[in-house]
């Protein structure tokens, strides 16, 4: 488990991570959701480590490490996968290496091939390929999909299942959940750099439905906030219609933006 404390991160005076409190539980994939600027990239930086925050305490279950995803191999385009290979290795004791080989093959990446020539695609799948065969307890990607061609994604979740099968912690932050509702156990959404909604995935769909606009909603229900044309509610009655978790998303986040 990775746990968060009043975790606080200001940029020129601008509060990008605001006294979030939040768990990312182990053997689960999590998935941090919310839109471009809410947060999601700096959080994952200060989990993986690359940030220290300015104030509150993050702390992982027997200080496990931490192998962090954002698609940017260019920093390695002068290695040769060898040295990839023997890099990753020094920092993390449980890299395999084999299964690295595995990974780029399945790929379609040459074990000879020149970083530097690599499309953004390619890339993406390189860092995701180190990071999951780092042996870290916590796997950490940042809108892996972004540049995934749609044949490689199943590969790609069943790799996040597996991670998580294993006892591995999986972090994942992306702006557009739908593709990720298939594996998602625990789902977090932020906005304006603050967590407006953390739980169970499904907990989240048990307990969330959607009205028309113009229906009058009963003053015991919590309506959350607008999406497109209805409204999400907080209740388990079997009222209204069911909400995806997009929507749950959706409504959080124009909740919140009111």
């Amino acid at each position: 488990m990775v746990t968060l404390e009043k975790v606080t991160k200001i940029f020129k005076k601008n509060r990008v991570v605001d006294s979030v409190s939040l768990e990312f539980p182990e053997s689960a994939v999590s998935v941090l959701a919310g839109p471009a600027g809410s947060g999601k990239t700096i959080l994952l930086r200060l989990l993986s480590g690359e940030l220290k925050p300015d104030s509150g305490r993050i702390a992982a279950k027997n200080r496990r490490s931490a192998a962090y995803s954002d698609g940017n191999a260019d920093i390695f385009q002068n290695f040769s996968f060898s040295d990839l290979t023997a890099v990753w290795a020094l920092m993390y004791p449980g890299f395999d290496a084999e299964k690295f080989k595995s990974l780029l093959s399945k790929n379609g990446i040459e074990w000879n091939a020149r970083i530097s020539s690599m499309s953004q695609d390619v890339k993406n799948r390189l860092s995701d390929s180190l990071v999951f065969a780092s042996g870290a307890g916590i796997l950490i990607f940042d809108e892996p999909l972004q540049h995934v061609a749609a044949e490689m994604k199943p590969e790609f979740m069943d790799l996040l299942r597996e991670s998580a099968e294993n006892g591995r912690t999986v972090i994942v932050a992306t702006q557009d959940i739908t593709e990720f509702e298939p594996v998602v156990q625990y789902l977090s959404v932020i906005n304006n750099g603050s967590i407006v909604v953390s739980d169970e995935a499904s907990r989240l769909l048990s307990s969330h439905r959607l009205f028309p606009g113009a229906t009058t909603i009963s003053p015991d229900f919590r309506v959350i906030g607008p999406v497109v044309d209805e409204r999400l509610v907080e209740t388990e009655d079997e009222i209204g219609r069911k909400a995806t978790l997009k929507e749950i998303v959706l409504g959080y986040v124009n909740g919140s933006s009111s």
